[in-house]
């Protein structure tokens, strides 16, 4: 039996979440405002047809079932983003939430096919602007500062490539990406239909990436079968996301876990977007995926749209893939690992994160370690329980330390003070 616990209490890390998509039906209303737009009729539920518990910030009124009716929205959504202070509000707005749930590291998708283009006055033609991109991305790194100020919460970016509009587009984004270089860019992804072309298609674009020392996490596993997956690995990628038909080939379930590759699970979108789930979480492979060793970490996709946050997501995934405390916390630590952050920070954020963990958490890790039949899986219990017993042994003599040094310095006051007297 599955012992409860409280998912709102768990640090989480979030590595998949496309800007865009983050926009909630209330930030839209106050885009649209902005902006003097009119918004579609029955674009968001009225209050009573939604449960506001599970949805907050509001509902979109399309239909879960039409692949198109979402891709509709989310065209809608990212309509109204049109300036740096609407990519500002939407940043903040996001990772304040995100950082109120436990979150303690978010990477978000960025799409200068969407942020970055404007049509050239001379030539009439849409293409990428470096001044627009640059203007963006200071409204969006200002946001990331000031909530990492206000809460802690580090943010990464990772620029994308959207595969539907064609290799030639992704490999000039990869090479706009590439000449106008950001810090807290770290990363390149291909986002999109994942029928619009193989990845080989996309080689040269990804060998430009690579070349600027950005990390590869790619689309892939969703709604094709798992040779996307092998084809996204072969061409460099750390990260998969969504993955969902790798255990459909008991190799590539091998591959991603002896490689320390990630795949990035989103329950909601995926029962949303995946048929082959059939709009069961009963069928997600989350749990498959785990018990083979393979590194997951839990994401929205698009939380705005889907009506969903980082802090949904983990409670739906220990409800309905029964993951315990102890592996949810493995499975956050793995997302810290597989970030695309700089070794510093992902060691610092290790390392809180063992800090919060009781005497009980350590224990149930090691017994974890201990039940573990898949060898990846275990091993990398085993380190977890070493490593936090570890920081608990160096917390303990901090503890100590700072207790002597409160001591001493209690001493030395009351001897001043007999003396002071005696005079």
């Amino acid at each position: 039996m599955t012992k409860e616990f409280n998912t709102a209490s768990l640090p989480k890390a979030t590595l998949h979440e496309h800007i865009e998509g983050t926009v909630t039906p209330e930030m839209a209303a106050k885009l649209a405002q902005r902006h003097h737009i009119t918004l579609p009729d029955n674009f968001v539920m009225a209050e009573g047809q939604y449960d506001k518990n599970d949805f907050p910030n509001g509902r979109y009124a399309y239909d879960e079932s039409d692949f198109w009716a979402f891709i509709s929205t989310y065209d809608n959504v990212a309509d109204m983003m049109r300036t740096p202070q609407d990519y500002y509000d939407v940043t903040k707005d996001y990772l304040s939430k995100n950082a109120a749930e436990g979150g303690v590291y978010a990477e978000l998708i960025l799409s200068p096919a969407h942020m970055a283009v404007e049509v050239n006055p001379e030539t009439g033609k849409s293409e990428l602007s470096a001044p627009r991109y640059h203007a963006m991305m200071e409204a969006i790194s200002k946001a990331a500062e000031e909530v990492k100020e206000e809460t802690g919460l580090e943010t990464r970016f990772i620029a994308t490539g959207v595969r539907n509009l064609g290799a030639e587009n992704v490999k000039q984004v990869a090479e706009f990406i590439r000449d106008n270089p950001h810090p807290l860019v770290t990363g390149f992804g291909i986002a999109g239909n994942e029928r619009a072309g193989k990845f080989d298609d996309f080689a040269e674009a990804l060998s430009i990436a690579r070349s600027a020392g950005l990390k590869l996490a790619l689309h892939a596993g969703e709604i094709c079968g798992p040779d996307s997956i092998k084809d996204a690995v072969r061409l460099g990628a750390s990260r998969i996301g969504h993955g969902v038909s790798a255990p459909q080939d008991t190799a590539v379930m091998k591959e991603l876990a002896e490689k320390n590759i990630m795949v990035e699970v989103c329950p909601t979108s995926n029962r949303i977007l995946v048929t082959d789930l059939k709009g069961d979480l009963a069928n997600h492979p989350a749990r498959r995926l785990y018990d083979a060793g393979v590194r997951i970490s839990l994401n929205p996709d698009d939380a705005g749209i889907f009506g969903t946050h980082t802090g949904k997501e983990h409670r739906i995934s220990a409800e309905k893939f029964g993951f315990t405390k102890a592996e949810m916390l493995d499975i956050t630590l793995c997302a810290v690992e597989n970030s695309f952050a700089d070794v510093k920070t992902r060691k610092q954020i290790k390392e809180n994160i063992y800090k919060k963990m009781t005497a009980e958490d350590r224990r149930e890790m090691k017994d974890l370690a201990d039940k573990a039949k898949n060898p990846y899986l275990k091993k990398r219990l085993e380190t977890r329980a070493a490593e936090s017993e570890k920081v608990a042994k160096k917390l303990e003599i901090q503890k100590r330390r700072a207790k002597t040094m409160k001591t001493m310095k209690a001493s030395r006051f009351a001897l001043l003070a007999q003396k002071t007297t005696g005079r």
